[in-house]
């Protein structure tokens, strides 16, 4: 859909106010065997790519890309648009989280919460034009980076689609009047992949593991505008403002910070036994099987050994031990 409107307001005391989580963004070592991967057994269609980044972008169709994979800088500085040092070689040494990113109402929004960042001295990194989206760029407390966009065009396909050159420039959010025009589209035509094992219907949550679970949950309730929709002790359960996704962030207390995996909804039961049916017909096993009241889960490992969960959620609410070390499975 498009719409109009003020927008979107943070709560008061926050400064952002998402929508929903777009996208994850990780750091591969070979990008060409992680695309087969995840095209061909997860079943996330190729949108685009930048050879010169040395990025791909996979989705279902909700956004411009569910999952994003550039490969790993090997201590090489790699530059977006006129000359933006946008990959410093001194990040993304190994395969892990890149980013993630959070989805804004419009344009204003974006601007007006990058002017109260300012105003509160709060440390940022990056504002830039992606094309497609503006974007502000900044750390959580566990160094984890985390983006937070505005779609620019409505027909995203339109500017982005196959090789593309790289994209990626400044953006100086004072430098035009913001748009209050909300560019998402609810109801997308779904995008699937013939022969893929899994048949994902979109990404909804991400759940990270963290030794500062206070500070973790502060920066992303006050900073990230996200809100507590169920919580134990150490373990927090954190939604946007779309009421179809339950949740897109869960917190897990634990002795190291860790992305432990992202999350990707399937139409129903009977998708995800085909799923499994798929799996084995390929001679994958899955890493966990996961069947509680309040969802049915597979879990996969990447070919850097990083996780990923495919699901059906179920009416019951989450209800994992927050001292149980599968907390993180089972979130």
């Amino acid at each position: 859909m498009t719409s109009m409107s003020s927008p979107a307001p943070a709560r008061p005391g926050t400064f952002f106010a998402p929508r929903r989580l777009g996208h994850v963004n990780l750091w591969v070592d070979n990008l060409g065997v992680s695309e087969t991967f995840y095209r061909d057994v997860c079943g996330l269609k190729v949108e685009f790519w930048e050879p010169d980044l040395q990025a791909t972008f996979l989705g279902t169709g909700h956004t411009p890309h569910d999952l994003g994979m550039m490969k790993t800088t090997g201590g090489v500085d790699r530059y977006g648009r006129n000359g933006l040092l946008q990959l410093p070689g001194t990040i993304g040494l190994k395969p892990g989280l890149n980013h993630l990113a959070w989805e804004l109402e419009n344009e204003a929004a974006l601007v007006q919460a990058w002017r109260r960042l300012n105003a509160a001295c709060v440390p940022l990194d990056l504002t830039v034009d992606h094309q497609v989206a503006h974007s502000v760029y900044l750390f959580d407390p566990d160094h984890n980076y985390n983006e937070f966009y505005c779609d620019t065009v409505k027909d995203w396909r339109s500017v982005l689609s196959g090789e593309m050159e790289l994209l990626t420039s400044t953006w100086d959010p004072d430098a035009a009047e913001p748009s209050t025009v909300g560019l998402y589209d609810d109801a997308p035509v779904l995008r699937r992949v013939d022969g893929a094992s899994v048949q994902p219907r979109r990404i909804t949550h991400a759940v990270l593991k963290t030794p500062r679970f206070d500070a973790m949950l502060d920066f992303y309730t006050r900073i990230g505008g996200l809100q507590v929709v169920h919580r134990a002790a150490g373990i927090a359960y954190l939604g946007a403002s779309v009421a179809a996704y339950p949740y897109n962030l869960v917190l897990v207390a634990g002795d190291q910070a860790q992305y432990h995996h992202a999350a990707f909804e399937l139409d129903d039961e009977a998708a995800l036994d085909a799923a499994l049916a798929a799996l084995r017909a390929r001679g994958i096993t899955p890493e966990r099987v996961v069947d509680v009241p309040w969802k049915h889960a597979l879990f996969l490992r990447d070919p850097d050994g990083q996780y990923s969960e495919w699901y059906v959620r179920r009416a019951a609410t989450p209800a994992p031990l927050p001292a149980d070390p599968d907390a993180a499975w089972l979130a």
